[in-house]
Protein backbone atom coordinates (compact mmCIF):
# COMPACT_ATOMS: atom_id res chain seq x y z
CA UNK A 1 0.00 0.00 0.00
CA UNK A 2 1.34 3.51 -0.86
CA UNK A 3 0.24 6.34 1.06
CA UNK A 4 2.03 9.23 -1.90
CA UNK A 5 4.50 11.02 0.64
CA UNK A 6 4.88 13.54 -2.20
CA UNK A 7 0.91 14.03 -2.49
CA UNK A 8 0.92 14.71 1.24
CA UNK A 9 3.88 16.76 1.37
CA UNK A 10 3.04 19.41 -1.78
CA UNK A 11 -0.55 19.51 -0.16
CA UNK A 12 1.49 20.37 3.03
CA UNK A 13 3.22 23.33 0.91
CA UNK A 14 -0.12 24.64 -0.72
CA UNK A 15 -1.63 24.58 2.40
CA UNK A 16 1.26 26.89 4.24
CA UNK A 17 1.57 24.46 6.96
CA UNK A 18 5.05 23.92 6.22
CA UNK A 19 7.51 26.84 6.71
CA UNK A 20 10.35 26.81 3.89
CA UNK A 21 13.88 28.42 5.30
CA UNK A 22 16.44 29.84 3.48
CA UNK A 23 18.55 27.22 0.78
CA UNK A 24 21.30 27.59 2.52
CA UNK A 25 22.04 28.18 6.29
CA UNK A 26 25.19 30.57 6.21
CA UNK A 27 24.39 34.43 7.17
CA UNK A 28 27.66 36.23 5.46
CA UNK A 29 30.26 34.32 2.70
CA UNK A 30 33.55 35.49 3.35
CA UNK A 31 35.44 36.10 0.05
CA UNK A 32 39.58 35.64 -0.38
CA UNK A 33 40.43 38.07 -2.51
CA UNK A 34 44.35 36.42 -2.90
CA UNK A 35 46.45 33.93 -1.62
CA UNK A 36 48.06 36.37 0.46
CA UNK A 37 45.25 37.60 1.90
CA UNK A 38 43.99 33.89 2.97
CA UNK A 39 45.01 34.28 6.32
CA UNK A 40 43.44 37.59 7.10
CA UNK A 41 39.80 36.24 5.31
CA UNK A 42 40.04 33.27 7.80
CA UNK A 43 40.39 35.28 11.08
CA UNK A 44 37.27 37.74 9.69
CA UNK A 45 35.60 34.87 9.67
CA UNK A 46 36.63 33.19 12.79
CA UNK A 47 35.58 36.46 14.33
CA UNK A 48 32.60 36.62 12.76
CA UNK A 49 31.29 32.75 13.71
CA UNK A 50 32.38 34.03 17.36
CA UNK A 51 30.21 37.02 17.26
CA UNK A 52 27.54 34.21 16.30
CA UNK A 53 26.95 34.38 12.44
CA UNK A 54 26.25 31.79 10.41
CA UNK A 55 29.53 32.20 8.30
CA UNK A 56 31.10 30.33 5.49
CA UNK A 57 34.79 30.96 3.78
CA UNK A 58 35.01 30.55 0.10
CA UNK A 59 37.24 27.66 -0.33
CA UNK A 60 40.17 28.80 -2.65
CA UNK A 61 41.26 32.77 -4.05
CA UNK A 62 39.18 32.74 -7.02
CA UNK A 63 37.89 35.51 -9.38
CA UNK A 64 35.71 37.81 -7.34
CA UNK A 65 33.21 37.94 -9.82
CA UNK A 66 32.96 34.04 -9.31
CA UNK A 67 32.88 33.95 -5.51
CA UNK A 68 29.66 36.71 -4.93
CA UNK A 69 28.00 35.10 -7.93
CA UNK A 70 28.34 31.55 -5.89
CA UNK A 71 26.90 33.25 -2.90
CA UNK A 72 23.98 34.44 -4.97
CA UNK A 73 23.40 31.13 -6.26
CA UNK A 74 23.43 29.53 -2.63
CA UNK A 75 21.21 32.51 -1.44
CA UNK A 76 24.10 33.61 1.05
CA UNK A 77 22.48 37.49 1.87
CA UNK A 78 25.71 39.47 2.63
CA UNK A 79 29.30 38.74 1.02
CA UNK A 80 32.35 40.28 3.08
CA UNK A 81 35.83 41.88 1.60
CA UNK A 82 38.52 41.68 4.08
CA UNK A 83 41.42 44.07 3.01
CA UNK A 84 42.79 43.46 -0.01
CA UNK A 85 46.08 45.51 1.40
CA UNK A 86 47.40 46.23 4.58
CA UNK A 87 45.76 49.77 5.50
CA UNK A 88 42.33 48.98 3.59
CA UNK A 89 38.91 48.77 5.30
CA UNK A 90 36.51 45.24 5.54
CA UNK A 91 33.52 46.04 3.57
CA UNK A 92 30.17 44.05 2.68
CA UNK A 93 27.68 43.77 0.32
CA UNK A 94 23.79 43.19 0.68
CA UNK A 95 23.27 40.72 -2.39
CA UNK A 96 19.80 41.76 -1.89
CA UNK A 97 20.41 45.70 -2.30
CA UNK A 98 23.35 45.26 -4.18
CA UNK A 99 24.58 48.28 -1.58
CA UNK A 100 28.14 47.42 -0.46
CA UNK A 101 29.79 49.75 2.09
CA UNK A 102 33.04 49.82 4.46
CA UNK A 103 32.45 48.44 7.68
CA UNK A 104 34.25 46.93 10.94
CA UNK A 105 33.85 42.55 11.47
CA UNK A 106 34.15 43.86 15.38
CA UNK A 107 30.76 46.01 15.32
CA UNK A 108 28.85 45.02 12.16
CA UNK A 109 26.07 44.92 11.82
CA UNK A 110 25.08 47.66 13.71
CA UNK A 111 21.23 47.94 11.73
CA UNK A 112 21.14 45.91 8.73
CA UNK A 113 17.78 44.38 7.55
CA UNK A 114 17.01 40.76 8.75
CA UNK A 115 20.55 39.96 10.16
CA UNK A 116 21.17 39.27 13.66
CA UNK A 117 23.71 37.28 15.32
CA UNK A 118 22.65 33.65 16.07
CA UNK A 119 23.08 32.32 19.85
CA UNK A 120 25.77 29.36 19.42
CA UNK A 121 22.73 26.94 20.66
CA UNK A 122 21.30 27.30 17.34
CA UNK A 123 23.77 25.34 15.02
Amino acid sequence: MSIGLTRIFAKLLNEGMLAIGPRCPSQVLVVIPNDQRRAEAARTAALLGRRGFKVELYHRADRLAKQVRYASRKGIPFVWFPPFADGQLHEVKDMATGEQREVDPASWPGRVRGVRACPLAEF
